[in-house]
């Protein structure tokens, strides 16, 4: 009897689980045939922008172009506008790359479509750069890369001089000296015959600008000679120390070696000595010498930095030092001198040549380290 019940459970229980593997099998045919509708989403174009907006026009530098090395570079592109219609403040982003497209800098957020960077650049090699638009909602595309290459090294065009000084070379011509690499690099004077020379077209209305350091005070009182930090004049006067001390167009600056050591003194002629001007205060030597309470120049140690400028018009001169980064004082014209060239004789030197240095008289300052030299037209 039991054993007839369990053959019927066991037939039973065959039968169910062949009817529930149908069910299943149906149930799965069923949803197969079921259309699967696709969610909705955003997705994020290839060049990563999440903001609709046209991609900024870079404007300049472009095309492999030369950057000049007197001036700041400046990265400038045309405004991007939103492609929404929306008003949003659109802000830019710069990015500055090197020819392999590694970032050397980047802008941050900037108010207007230009920037520059301060990053220094290595000489005589292409830089690129790209720029988007931003908001708080996000970033538009980015523009088309531009292209320039940074400074060679320097120049002298016409009038005009560049020469950083930093890089081992110069467009000047070398008298001896040497470079010093490094963050306090430059051009070095080893000897009281060594200086650089530039050679410009005749301006009557310039200003120069230099850097010097590695240099105290009182560096001539030892050999009781006062050593110029530097010279101009006729280049046809550089024969030796009476042609000259004797021509017209005669101008040097140098540390006095009497005094405390922070004395200076400056002769300038405007196309005269002063035998020569029937007494015009305005035309020939233009003189100023202090022998104390000059700059504190301290000791070549102290690795102090000193900012030269000299500049002059058809009708004027000046001469102003400070620490770099600091203020400048003006020290010439000093007290007694008018500071004009008068009677319409400006300072214009035929054959117009400028010296950091001062070889006609093996005067030049030994040790004084140049960077950063520069003349502009005014």
């Amino acid at each position: 009897m039991e054993s007839h019940m369990q053959r019927s459970l066991s037939v039973l229980s065959a039968a169910a689980l062949i009817a529930g593997l149908i069910g299943v099998t149906a149930c799965q045919k069923s949803q197969a045939l079921t259309p699967t509708v696709p969610t909705a989403g955003t997705v994020t174009p290839a060049d990563g922008s999440t903001l609709k907006a046209s991609a900024p026009l870079p404007q300049s530098p472009v095309g492999d172009a030369r950057v000049d090395g007197s001036t700041a570079l400046t990265l400038t592109a045309g405004s991007a506008s939103l492609t929404y219609g929306g008003s949003a403040a659109l802000q830019y982003r710069f990015q500055l790359l090197n020819d392999a497209g590694a970032l050397v800098q980047d802008s941050g957020l900037r108010t207007a479509p230009n920037w520059a960077p301060t990053a220094a650049l290595d000489f005589d090699k292409r830089y690129q750069w790209q720029v988007r638009a931003e908001t708080s909602d996000g970033a538009g595309p980015w523009s088309a890369r531009a292209s320039f290459l940074s400074p060679n090294g320097g120049f002298i065009r016409g009038k005009e001089v560049f020469d950083p000084l930093t890089n081992g070379r110069t467009v000047g011509i070398q008298n001896g000296g040497h470079f010093v690499t490094g963050a306090n690099g430059g051009w070095e004077s080893d000897s009281l015959s060594n200086a650089l020379d530039y050679d410009i077209a005749t301006c009557d209305s310039c200003k120069v600008e230099f850097d010097a350091t590695n240099f105290g005070a009182g560096e001539g009182m030892s050999i009781s000679t006062d050593v110029k930090w530097f010279s101009m004049g006729d280049r046809s006067a550089w024969g030796g120390f009476q042609a000259f001390r004797d021509h017209p167009w005669k101008m040097h600056i140098e540390q006095r070696s009497d005094g405390d050591g922070t004395g200076m003194q400056l002769i300038w002629r405007n196309g005269a000595a002063d035998a020569d001007t029937g007494g015009d205060p305005e035309y020939g030597d233009h003189r100023g010498k202090f022998l104390t309470g000059g700059p504190a120049f301290g000791h070549s140690f102290d690795n102090k930095v000193w900012h030269f400028v000299i500049e002059w018009t058809r009708t004027t001169y000046k001469v102003s030092i400070g620490q770099t980064g600091g203020p400048l004082t003006e020290l010439f014209p000093a007290r007694g001198s008018s500071g004009f060239f008068g009677g319409g004789h400006a300072y214009a030197p035929p054959n117009h040549r400028i010296e950091l240095g001062c070889t006609p008289r093996g005067e030049s300052m030994i040790g004084a380290r140049y960077r950063n030299f520069k003349v502009t037209a005014q």
